[in-house]
């Protein structure tokens, strides 16, 4: 049964080479119990038959549901920040699709239904995402993603991402914010700036126990979901090393565009962030004052140990 119509949803798809399992992602998409979307997709120069794939699925699809377009060709993050960027792609939601997963029928309509609830409508800017069930390339569970229990603020966006990329949807005021910033912005990842946005502007951000896409795990992903204690320590590794650091500069160039904007108290926490590059007693007092986290108390604790070694900013 198709719900009660809430607004137009506009879906960001960036594809590259994804042949082999994006028939199941259009088809799922075709499936949505919420019909009133339109597919956008930004290709970034496949060489096999994504593009023709998409054009077939185009044309089973009635009142140009679906627009290819060629995306920057500067790996996913800039693919996906190349839509959020463009004015010209005008809905009341969006939500960022991948081309190897598969949705649940429901699972715009659960997000549009939180996301336009009289609950959360009172904020101006509004960002859902959820849980993932994982598979292999079989389709086979292989688990779920991590489940966050604490609050979804500021000063934990700034250390990392709250859900996948492939979960969210968002309103159009939070899109209207990405529009206005230079179209040579360098992002991590859209999901994580998009948490670090809308948290920066006091927006509401849901979070979603329930998972409502399968998360298609194999040799081509280019962000996979680090679970296992090995995958961890790897990647602490890999954050010590100076990646982290390297991540947190990038971040702060989107909040530049918008530290005018923000609240009071997310300015004030930002420049505490900042000065996570001073002196050791600086670094430390900021940590704790600041009170930044992430979901995991060991991991919290694992940062501060990487903040006392200027591994942060």
């Amino acid at each position: 049964m198709m719900m009660s119509d809430k607004g137009t949803i506009s879906i960001l798809m960036g594809t590259y080479n994804g042949e082999k399992y994006i028939e199941q992602q259009l088809q799922s998409i075709a499936d949505q119990t919420y019909k009133n979307w339109a597919l956008i997709v930004s290709d970034d120069g496949s060489t096999d038959r994504t593009c023709e794939l998409v054009e077939e699925f185009s044309h089973r699809c009635l009142n140009n549901k679906v627009i290819l377009l060629k995306g920057p060709g500067r790996g996913f993050a800039a693919n996906f920040f190349s839509l959020l960027n463009r004015d010209d792609i005008d809905s009341d939601f969006y939500a960022f699709c991948d081309q190897d997963d598969i949705w649940n029928e429901n699972k715009l309509e659960v997000a549009v239904n939180q996301l336009a609830s009289e609950v959360n409508s009172f904020n101006k800017y509004r960002l859902y995402g959820s849980r993932t069930k994982l598979i292999d390339s079989n389709e086979n569970c292989i688990g779920f993603s991590p489940c966050f229990l604490k609050a979804f603020h500021f000063k934990n966006a700034l250390l990392q991402s709250y859900a996948g990329g492939n979960t969210m949807v968002f309103n159009r005021e939070l899109k209207a914010i990405f529009e206005t910033l230079p179209a040579d912005l360098q992002i991590v990842s859209h999901d994580w700036i998009m948490y670090i946005v809308c948290s920066a502007m006091n927006g509401t951000v849901i979070y979603d126990h329930q998972p409502y896409i399968l998360y298609r795990q194999h040799d081509q992903n280019l962000v996979g979901s680090n679970t296992g204690i090995m995958s961890k320590v790897t990647r602490f590794n890999r954050l010590f090393a100076g990646e982290f650091k390297s991540w947190s500069k990038i971040n702060c160039m989107t909040l530049e565009c918008i530290k005018e904007k923000m609240p009071p108290e997310n300015k004030l926490d930002y420049e505490r962030f900042n000065a996570l590059s001073s002196g050791l007693l600086t670094r430390v007092v900021n940590f704790m004052t600041g009170g930044f986290y992430r979901q995991s108390f060991i991991e919290t604790c694992a940062f501060f140990i990487m903040n006392v070694f200027r591994k942060l900013v």
